[in-house]
């Protein structure tokens, strides 16, 4: 079975990505025009970071908790065995 070459591989994809998605109606110019549509778009953005901050802070506190009481297991282990 023959690999493709990456930069083959890259340049079919970004190909079929350009045909398949539709084309940008909204440019610079519009946006200039219509500052209350870019207004949205900020604060879609600004809540997707947002989200996504909170659901890593989450996370890492989950994982800092889960650390904490292995590390105590692990301690208590040691102690039942005497070392």
């Amino acid at each position: 079975m023959n690999c493709p070459e990456p930069g083959a591989l890259l340049a079919g994809l970004l190909a079929a990505i350009q045909e398949a998605a539709p084309q940008a109606t909204f440019t610079a110019a519009d946006a200039a025009a219509r500052p209350e549509v870019v207004q949205r778009g900020f604060r879609f953005l600004t809540a997707a970071y947002s989200v996504v901050w909170v659901i890593l802070a989450v996370y890492l506190l989950t994982l800092s908790i889960r650390q904490r009481r292995l590390a105590q297991q692990i301690r208590r282990l040691r102690e039942r065995l005497g070392l």
